[in-house]
């Protein structure tokens, strides 16, 4: 058509160039990581269009061009170590703009050859997140972290995809019933980024088993707890505070039907989250986090933070149905408040980009205990 570019490998098919990819299996907690395909990879940005490293494969392969090279600023050079490098780039160089400092004098093709978000690229490469509980907000919330060029990924979870499971859960469908979530999810993210080192870990997080399982996480990593029990939320942020690892909590998002307004504030500036009042509520009494005015008493104190971001929804939730009498005996995963997709994946990706920013902009805190409500100045 007149007008429109010629691509020299029009017509490449990405079928010649798929490549097997091998996974490679740790002792429990069980760690994955895929082989990468060995390609040569295009420029991240051409004069008229953006091509596919696959289409760059297939051109080069038809050629009978074997070599791999890597982009760096305007120049191309040899690099036989850096291909892992080069596709993380191509994967997730948009992330990094979002978070890098942008020069408006700058030229689209002059910012491509900038290193500053490739960067924050490598940052989210070296950065490690836990997530806690791979069910309705935890499937999002992996998946989206695993889009934005997080390198580890800690799954934790002792579930299996149940049916009822498919109004509300990323990974489950009808060929995944039955399977395991932290295995499904896993599948599900390595086809997303080979490169990404996911670990496995096959439990449920208990009041017992909290120091075990808080021991195989880095020091550095972040935390996000999609944990659906209070005790155990309670337990996972003291466990969080005696480490010094940032957490981001996630309160409940069943009964709610409209997704605009899930927000995420320190934990708290939380109303109208049952899960959370309770969390707060334990903490305060079982481990001594300070309390509120005492009830009947003037509210004249300054609420500090916790440094615990938490996500919730300021939309009142529906109070849950009585039981119904000759109720079918069928097990059920999902709870009488009813919930759905929009809402448990909103809370994910609200969680999510919580963490990101956290790890982009090198901004994290650790839980804080304060010992006392400071009084408002008069």
């Amino acid at each position: 058509m007149a007008g429109t570019a010629s691509l020299p490998f029009a017509g490449a098919s990405i079928l010649a160039v798929a490549c097997l990819a091998t996974a490679a299996v740790a002792p429990a907690p069980t760690a994955f990581a895929l082989a990468l395909p060995t390609v040569r990879l295009c420029r991240p940005r051409c004069e008229h269009h953006r091509a596919d490293a696959n289409d760059c494969a297939a051109l080069f392969a038809s050629s009978g061009d074997t070599s791999r090279e890597k982009f760096a600023g305007d120049e191309w050079r040899e690099s036989d170590t850096n291909l892992e490098t080069d596709q993380r780039y191509l994967r997730f160089s948009g992330v990094g703009r979002l978070y890098s400092s942008v020069d408006d004098s700058l030229s689209s093709e002059e910012s491509d050859r900038s290193s500053a978000h490739l960067s924050i690229v490598d940052r989210l490469a070296a950065s490690t997140c836990a997530v806690i509980g791979i069910g309705g907000v935890g499937s999002w919330a992996a998946e989206a972290l695993c889009r934005s060029g997080v390198g580890n990924i800690i799954l934790i979870d002792l579930d299996d995809i149940c049916i009822s499971n498919v109004n509300r859960q990323l990974h489950a469908t009808t060929t995944t019933v039955g399977s395991s979530k932290v295995d499904t999810m896993r599948m599900r993210l390595q086809d997303i980024n080979p490169a990404c080192n996911i670990t496995e870990i096959f439990d449920f997080v208990t009041l017992d088993n909290i120091d075990q399982i808080m021991d195989k996480i880095p020091h550095d990593a972040v935390v996000l707890d999609c944990i659906d029990g209070q005790r155990e939320k309670a337990a996972l942020i003291v466990a969080c505070h005696e480490r010094q690892i940032s957490v981001v909590t996630c309160g409940g998002a069943a009964g709610r039907t409209d997704p605009t307004q899930v927000v995420c504030a320190d934990i708290t500036r939380v109303n109208d989250d049952r899960l959370i009042f309770s969390t707060r509520k334990l903490l305060r009494k079982q481990y001594g986090w300070p309390k509120g005015p005492a009830q009947g008493e003037k509210n004249n104190h300054k609420v500090k933070a916790w440094n615990i971001p938490a996500v919730f929804s300021t939309e009142l939730q529906r109070t849950a149905p009585a039981p119904i009498a000759g109720a079918s005996s069928l097990r059920q995963c999902d709870g009488p408040l009813g919930t759905a997709c929009f809402l448990t994946g909103t809370y994910g990706f609200v969680a999510a980009g919580k963490v990101v920013d956290m790890i982009a902009t090198d901004i994290r805190q650790a839980p804080k205990k304060p010992k006392i409500y400071q009084k408002e100045q008069k």
